[in-house]
Formats: structure tokens, C-alpha cells, sequence
């Protein structure tokens, strides 16, 4: 085949696993020189569009500076936990060692992760630290200036996003892409937020929610704190803001302004969990209630412009997942953008997607001891793991991403 062209063609055909492009770069200098161009790998995100879930990150509680990664493909495609899993204790945060901090996992998307320094107590922000378990590459980002507002003092969530997303294009190829990052809280009756641009290496400007309103007595909505998951549609993140009583707070992207939304009686009490979701590509969410019902929730927007909620099916879990003899679920989470919710068993663990109401037992016994379990919390790795190409990894013919990346 000496048409560099035709073989370009086929070779973006491949099928998206992490070991697919490492074992073609083996194959001859000519091929690896074809696949290990930049051109080629982001042709090759597009084409396959949306990257695969190749793994999950595992949150903890606040006192462990760990956030092991589990991948959830088999071999050849395994990615050792070694391989993404970060160790923070003590680490250089851009020329300074952090002493009393505790670096937390906040969250992940686009291929990126995003970590914060917290103070002993789990609060504030002193660091930024985004990382590409792919590339391996590491940018260390201050807090924002206070602008009228101490990071350090109150429950920060963090958030990561690819610029390409971000302006509709595929996140697919978002290794060498700018990135965007989002820090949000909540007290009392303000909301405030603040976006972090790696295209001018700089924050924006403080946002505010509630700063100007005038409180009632029947209308009075105190926040305590903004929830830890959140979703990206179109160009706004949303998160659940816990209280007194629940509502989604809405950062919109391109007018840099925040916004509460009302949610209906039923997410306001009795019921074992409430997660965001993207059903059907609009702002979604659903509540687990007792014996493990899922009930689905769409924001839709009427002929006269009003948005409404509308609830959906009910999702019987216990009925829907093939659980063995003596299996019980033990807790339901998850959601988001990728619409997975995660089940979790006293064997194992199941991830069940809402849409297609398709499941996977990615875990056959459970991968964090009992006594763990109730403080460990999954959140889906997409990539396409194919940012370098390098070495085989071991004589079985198992692959291993290089760092191979560089990010702005």
C-alpha cells in the first residue's frame, strides 16, 4: 500500500481502545510516523466523535490525598491503576510546597481532571491543579484574587472543561486544547463563581447570584452548599444547591452570569439522592427513592416560551440488574453528561446507562473494602487515549501511552 492517503483512511477506521494506534506504531516506521502525527490523532478523535469511558476516578473523603483510578476495559486495553492514579501528598504546587493543604478530587471531563487545595477542615482553595492522565501534563493554578471574596474560607467546587467544547466543536481532541476552569460556592444567600481561561493564563471577573435581592420571609432560599456534580449543556454548568430547600444553579458560559432554577415538590425531601443528567440532551435530573427507584425529570420548553419540568419513567433497578443470590444494592450515583449511573452492590459494581437502559457489572467484586465503601464515590474517565504512542509496555503485547502532549 504506497498511497499514504488510503492507508490514512483505513487506519481512522480503527476501532477507539487505548491499545489500537500503540500496536499500528509497531507494525513499521512508516506507520508509526502516520498514526504519532498530531493532524492524524485529531482526525481520528472527529471521526469516532464521542471518546469511550475507558475507566472511572474514585473519589474519597476529604482526609485521603488519593484518587485511584480502576479502568473498566480488558486486555489488551486495561490501563494499570498506576498509570492514572495521582499521589499528591507533598507535591510542588508551582514552586511551593503546600504543607497543611489537602489536595481533594473535584472532578473530571474532556479528558482532563481537576484537583484543589483545601485547608484540614475541607475548606477553601488555595491551588488549582489540572491534570491529563493521558499526556501526563500538569498546570498548577492559583485561586482567583478574593474580588470582594475569600476562596479560603467556604465549600469550593471545581470544574474542567475543553474550550472546543465549550464552543460546540468535538471534545474528542481536547489533549492539546485549551482548557477552561470554574470554581463555585455557596453561603447564606449568594452564590459566586469565577472562570479561569488557559487561552490568557488568568481568571475572569467575580460572578454573583443574589447579591442584589431583596428576601421575603415566604421567598427566602438560603444556601449551604453547591453539589459536587455537576453538567454541561450547551454552554452552562449546572450544579444542585442545597439548603433549606433544592435548586440547580446555572452558570451560563457566554454572558458569565449565574441563575437559580426552582425544581418540583418531589426533589425537595424523601428520597435517597438526587444527580443531574443530560436526558435527551436537556438539562435533566433524577431522584433514587426507597427501594432504589429511579425517577426521571426533563426541563422542556413550551409553545409560550415557559420551561416546565416534566417527570418520566420510574427505573426499577433491583428488578432491571441480573444481581445474584444474596446480592443487594447498596447505593445508587452518578449521572451527569454521560447519563451513567453507577450502582453499587455488596459484590460488585454495576454501571447502567438511562437512556438505552443498558448495564455492565464493570466491577465483579467490589474494588474498596465495606467499611470504605459509603465514602467512595465513581466518576467516568472518557478519553481516547491515544494523545502518544509509545514503547510496548510488557512482552504480552500490551500497549502504553506515552506523554506525548503539551497543554497550553
Amino acid at each position: 500500500m504506497d498511497d499514504d492517503d488510503l492507508l490514512i483512511e483505513i487506519l481512522l477506521r480503527l476501532p477507539p481502545r487505548p491499545s489500537s494506534l500503540p500496536r499500528v506504531s509497531f507494525v513499521c516506521r512508516r506507520w508509526r510516523r502516520i498514526v504519532a502525527d498530531a493532524q492524524f490523532l485529531g482526525r481520528f478523535c472527529a471521526y469516532h466523535r464521542e471518546p469511550p469511558i475507558v475507566g472511572v476516578f474514585f473519589k474519597f473523603n476529604p482526609e485521603r490525598n488519593e484518587s485511584p483510578f480502576r479502568s473498566i476495559l480488558d486486555p489488551p486495553d486495561l490501563i494499570p491503576p498506576e498509570r492514572f492514579t495521582a499521589r499528591l501528598d507533598g507535591i510542588d504546587c508551582g514552586g511551593s510546597i503546600d504543607g497543611g493543604g489537602i489536595w481533594s478530587f473535584r472532578s473530571c471531563r474532556h479528558g482532563r481532571v481537576v484537583f484543589t487545595s483545601r485547608d484540614r477542615a475541607g475548606k477553601g482553595c488555595s491551588q488549582v491543579l489540572v491534570w491529563d492522565p493521558v499526556t501526563g501534563d500538569r498546570g498548577f493554578i492559583g485561586s482567583p484574587p478574593q474580588l470582594d471574596h475569600d476562596w479560603s474560607k467556604y465549600h469550593v467546587q471545581a470544574d474542567v472543561l475543553c474550550v472546543a467544547a465549550d464552543k460546540g466543536h468535538v471534545h474528542g481532541a481536547c489533549h492539546s486544547s485549551p482548557f477552561k476552569v470554574v470554581l463555585v460556592c455557596g453561603n447564606n444567600d449568594v452564590a459566586r463563581a469565577c472562570v479561569y481561561s488557559s487561552e490568557t493564563n488568568s481568571w475572569g471577573d467575580l460572578i454573583s447570584w443574589g447579591d442584589n435581592l431583596i428576601w421575603t420571609p415566604a421567598h427566602h432560599r438560603p444556601i449551604s452548599i453547591v453539589g459536587s456534580r455537576s453538567i454541561l449543556v450547551g454552554n452552562s454548568l449546572y450544579w444542585f444547591l442545597f439548603g433549606l430547600e433544592v435548586a440547580i444553579l446555572e452558570l451560563n458560559l457566554d454572558s458569565q452570569s449565574l441563575a437559580v432554577i426552582e425544581v418540583p415538590p418531589d426533589a425537595q425531601a424523601g428520597h435517597l439522592g438526587l444527580y443531574l443528567s443530560t436526558l435527551g440532551g436537556a438539562l435533566s435530573f433524577i431522584i433514587v427513592s426507597n427501594l432504589y427507584r429511579v425517577q426521571l425529570w426533563r426541563r422542556t420548553i413550551d409553545f409560550d416560551g415557559v420551561a416546565r419540568w416534566m417527570p418520566g419513567q420510574t427505573i426499577e433497578l433491583e428488578k432491571l440488574l441480573p444481581l445474584e443470590p444474596g446480592e443487594h444494592i447498596e447505593k445508587v450515583m452518578g449521572a451527569g453528561e454521560d447519563n451513567m449511573v453507577f450502582v453499587s452492590t455488596c459484590y460488585g459494581l454495576f454501571m447502567f446507562h438511562l437512556e438505552s437502559l443498558q448495564f455492565e457489572k464493570i466491577f465483579k467484586s467490589h474494588p474498596f473494602p465495606e467499611h470504605r465503601r459509603s465514602s467512595v464515590f465513581p466518576y467516568p474517565f472518557t478519553s481516547f487515549c491515544a494523545a502518544g504512542v509509545a514503547e510496548l509496555r510488557d512482552g504480552m503485547g500490551q500497549a502504553e501511552v506515552g506523554a506525548g502532549g503539551t497543554t497550553p
